[in-house]
C-alpha cells in the first residue's frame, strides 16, 4: 500500500494528514420554506435512487416485499446515522501531485488524505439528509437548539412582548427591553420655553435688588 520513498519521506511529516472527527452538533436555526422543500425534494430522489439499487439485490436472494422494504429502510437509516456522526476531513492541500490527479512516491500522508476524502463524499447524501431531517424539526417545532431559542427571544424583544426589567444588579441572561420612544417626543417649541423659563429663573436668583442695604435719605 505504502512504498518504502513514501515511509521515509513521511517520517517528519506526520501532521499533513487528515482527520476523521465525531460530529454531535447541528446549527438548527430555522431555514425558509422554499430550501426545506427544495432539501426534501433532494433526499426523495437520493432516496429512489438508494432504493432502485438495494430492492432488485434483495429480491434475487428471495426476499418478501414487506422484508426487502425494511431492510433498505434500516440501511439507509443506519447509514445515515454513521454520515452524521462520522466526519472524515482530508487535508485537501496535501492530496498529491496535481491536487490528487498523481501520487506523491515521496510521501503517504497523500494517501491517506484521497481516503478520507472518498469516504467524504461517500457520506456526503446520508449527511445531507440527516441535515434537512433537522432543517424541518426546527421549522416544525420539535428541535429547538441554542440557535433557535435565541431567535426566538430576538422576536420577542422585537414585537414588544419581552418582560420588562426590574431594578437591581445587571444580569447578562435577561433580555435587555427596548428604549420608549416617546422618551424623546419633546416638541422644539415646549424645548425653547423651557429654556426660557429656566433662563429667567437664573437671572431673577442671581440678580441684587436695586437700593438693598441702603439708608433712605431724609428730607
Amino acid at each position: 500500500m505504502f512504498s518504502l520513498t513514501e515511509m521515509q519521506g513521511q517520517s517528519g511529516l506526520l501532521n499533513k494528514s487528515g482527520t476523521i472527527e465525531l460530529n454531535t452538533a447541528y446549527h438548527t436555526s430555522k431555514k425558509p420554506v422554499w430550501l426545506i422543500v427544495l432539501k426534501l425534494l433532494g433526499v426523495a430522489a437520493m432516496v429512489a435512487v438508494g432504493a432502485a439499487i438495494i430492492l432488485p439485490s434483495l429480491f434475487q436472494l428471495q426476499f418478501p416485499v414487506w422484508q426487502a422494504v425494511l431492510i433498505t429502510a434500516g440501511l439507509m437509516l443506519v447509514y445515515t446515522g454513521i454520515a452524521f456522526f462520522i466526519r472524515p476531513e482530508p487535508n485537501t492541500d496535501n492530496m498529491g501531485w496535481g491536487g490528487g490527479m498523481m501520487n506523491d512516491p515521496f510521501q503517504c500522508s497523500d494517501n491517506v488524505n484521497r481516503i478520507l476524502w472518498r469516504l467524504h463524499c461517500l457520506l456526503g447524501p446520508g449527511r445531507f439528509t440527516a441535515e434537512t431531517v433537522l432543517d424541518l424539526c426546527a421549522f416544525v417545532g420539535f428541535a429547538k437548539g441554542a440557535e433557535v431559542a435565541e431567535a426566538e427571544r430576538l422576536a420577542d424583544m422585537s414585537s414588544g412582548s419581552s418582560p420588562a426589567r426590574t431594578a437591581g444588579p445587571f444580569d447578562a441572561t435577561q433580555p435587555i427591553p427596548p428604549l420608549d420612544p416617546n422618551r424623546f417626543a419633546q416638541s422644539s417649541g415646549n424645548f425653547v420655553a423651557g429654556q426660557i423659563q429656566l433662563d429667567t429663573q437664573r437671572f431673577l436668583s442671581n440678580s441684587t435688588p436695586i437700593g438693598a442695604g441702603s439708608q433712605p435719605s431724609k428730607v
